[in-house]
């Protein structure tokens, strides 16, 4: 985990010094360990350091190949770096250090850009610097867990690991938002992972690279999974041993052997390091699998952290269910329980996230780095699990719809639609049953009316908190927009791959790991999730529905998996949200902030908003007649932004 910036310009030899170490200064929360900078005709280098391997000065960034002629920084991890290392060097490549990085500057030499990337493996951020060529390398790893932001002026091009100190460059008011990211945060909580919340400041994209050089710009999407039966071939030849072909329906065909074969390989990738290493765990299967691969491969007890709040109980507690886990494996295992996310913590970590971040589970996560913190450098985590194996509950409904639809003739199912109806709010909170009326409601819905409807603002809740002339400036659904060319990009006619590749595309970059980077990077700690390992993603991609999701089960496969490892409590558990849950904020801080953001706040700003429907909203939710609390949260979240960037004033 790292910070990098740098600076390249091609109508001026020299580069602004002063600038470039504002921005890399800017970083040092990411990088408290070292920095280093290089300086040469038309371009300018800085990093601020975390040490994980090679701890010497000699992993100092940047580096260089051997005649000083590439330079690269680099944000995050190479895994694979050691096969890469002997077969560089059987090349006749010198390296310099230890550190995985130096192979993105000899492979690059090697092979150039396009055959280093198909043979890399990680998750990084980087920029390369091709001095003889005079050309700049900006690079996203494959699933987009480290961000890279860059501002583009004719011949220049400034970039940064983080948004903000980019923000001195472009003009900062109301008239400066990007409406379609703004409309996309209120509608899913988190901004695009391909556009920022302000124009003239762009986002490297997911499994992209982008060439400047004196003739201008090009971009390029290096890496794409495809889903269904062709997966093992259209994946990509690199990995077409570690890909299975899809098993008869309702067969396991011995596909929770290679899972298991997988993902302890990418466990045992991720527990390279040279510094102090442990896992967070709750009760969740995910951070649980992790738990049991890590701890076999390991020697020593492994370090565990969990965070719960005070009065939270039965299902929703991740403590108890850990700590059952931490004593099977013989863990150090700590807990933190809080009362709740207290103000200067909100603000803390609102101000850290840079642009609009309404995902509420970025408190607990900075809680649990933060505690963490002072023991451990790296932290495994079991993020990204439910993308690949069906583990969210909008997945889940739009399988069972699905289901329904395929085999129930349409008179039919237009009946079930009216007998769910009438059965009314009681019915549909017994399990089961929820679950089924939910398939019968959605059955015959779209895959993007789906998201539609399970967004906190959807597009008619969304539309009228708008002021006229906003309204008028917004294109129909735009936030839909997004989602739909993420639909369309997904390749495949299978209506559940493609919900399953749109969240892959959106959700997992934009909200899950962008939250980690907030909350780690704050403290200065790097985590990492095995489940983000591309040939497990790969993997996954290619198995049918059937062996992720049965009936009313989530993450099947997972399950049969976690059945070796876990206590049987914990593969039957249901799966839960991890956030801050409401309860514990004490009644006079929550009215507090609903008070200073959004009563006497965003409503207050005409330009843009509404008064009277967001204040209605707030009414509604204060007298209990609903519970308004993640739209409300989306709302704080963007006047805490607008404050801070905008009025400057936080």
């Amino acid at each position: 985990m790292c910070g990098i910036s740098g600076i390249v310009d091609h109508d001026r030899p020299d580069v602004d010094r002063e600038l470039l170490g504002g921005i890399c200064n800017a970083l040092a929360h990411r990088g408290p360990d070292d920095h280093g900078e290089h300086y040469a005709r038309h371009v300018g280098l800085a990093h601020r350091r975390l040490s994980i391997i090679d701890l010497s000065e000699s992993g100092r960034q940047p580096l260089s190949n051997e005649d000083d002629t590439i330079w690269v920084v680099c944000n995050g991890e190479i895994y694979n770096f050691r096969d890469l290392r002997r077969q560089l060097r059987d090349l006749g490549h010198e390296f310099r250090s230890g550190t995985d990085v130096e192979t993105l500057v000899h492979g690059y030499e090697q092979w150039g850009m396009e055959r280093l990337l198909d043979r890399v493996a990680g998750m990084f951020a980087f920029a390369l610097w091709d001095a003889s060529r005079e050309v700049l390398w900006l690079v996203r790893d494959r699933l987009g867990v480290k961000p890279l932001y860059y501002v583009r002026n004719s011949a220049q091009v400034v970039f940064s690991s983080e948004i903000q100190p980019l923000y001195r460059l472009v003009e900062m008011n109301l008239g400066a938002l990007d409406k379609l990211s703004l409309d996309y945060y209120l509608s899913q909580s988190y901004v695009p992972p391909d556009r920022t919340i302000v124009k003239g400041i762009d986002k490297i994209p997911p499994a992209h690279w982008l060439r400047f050089d004196r003739s201008g710009v090009e971009a390029c999407r290096y890496w794409n999974v495809r889903y269904g039966a062709d997966a093992a071939q259209a994946n990509g030849s690199a990995h077409a041993d570690d890909l299975v072909h899809p098993a008869a329906p309702g067969a396991w065909n011995g596909e929770p052997e290679r899972l298991d074969s997988l993902l302890q390989a990418a466990v045992h990738r991720r527990l390279e390091s040279d510094v102090p290493l442990g896992v967070f765990l709750s009760a969740g299967i995910d951070s649980c699998l992790v738990t049991a691969m890590a701890a076999k491969q390991t020697s020593d007890p492994l370090r565990t952290y969990t965070v719960g709040f005070e009065g939270v109980s039965g299902k929703d507690d991740e403590c108890a269910g850990a700590r059952l886990v931490a004593d099977m494996y013989g863990t150090r295992h700590e807990e933190i329980v809080v009362p709740g996310a207290d103000r200067d913590t909100i603000d803390q970590v609102l101000t850290a996230a840079g642009e609009p971040f309404g995902d509420s589970s970025v408190l607990p996560s900075h809680l649990v780095c933060r505690h963490a913190r002072p023991s451990v450098t790296v932290a495994l985590t079991g993020d990204g699990g439910d993308e690949s194996f069906c583990g969210y509950r909008h997945v889940h409904v739009a399988y069972l719809g699905f289901r329904v639809r395929s085999v129930t003739p349409a008179r039919v199912l237009s009946g079930l639609e009216r007998a769910g109806r009438k059965l009314g709010p009681a019915a549909a909170g017994v399990p089961g049953v929820r679950e089924l009326l939910k398939a019968i409601k959605y059955a015959r819905i779209s895959e993007l009316a789906l998201f539609d409807k399970t967004m906190w603002w959807n597009d008619d809740a969304r539309r009228p908190i708008y002021a006229p002339a906003w309204a008028d400036a917004l294109a129909p659904s735009q936030a839909l927009d997004v989602l739909d060319a993420a639909l369309q990009e997904s390749d495949t006619g299978d209506f559940m791959s493609r919900i399953l590749s749109t969240d892959l595309r959106t959700l997992l970059p934009g909200a899950y790991l962008t939250k980690m980077d907030i909350a780690s990077n704050m403290v200065a700690l790097e985590t990492r999730s095995p489940f983000v390992d591309h040939r497990l993603v790969e993997y996954a991609a290619g198995l049918p529905v059937s062996l992720k999701m049965r009936g009313f089960r989530q993450k099947a496969m997972l399950r049969k998996l976690a059945s070796r490892y876990l206590p049987a409590r914990i593969v039957r558990r249901r799966k839960t949200g991890f956030s801050a849950p409401q309860g514990p904020w004490r009644k006079a801080d929550w009215n507090d902030l609903l008070r200073d953001y959004v009563t006497g706040g965003i409503a207050q700003r005409r330009e843009v908003f509404q008064e009277a429907p967001i204040l209605q909203v707030a009414q509604e939710h204060a007298s209990g007649k609903a519970n308004h609390m993640y739209k409300l949260w989306t709302l704080i979240c963007l006047e805490h932004w607008l404050r801070t960037h905008i009025d400057g004033s936080a």
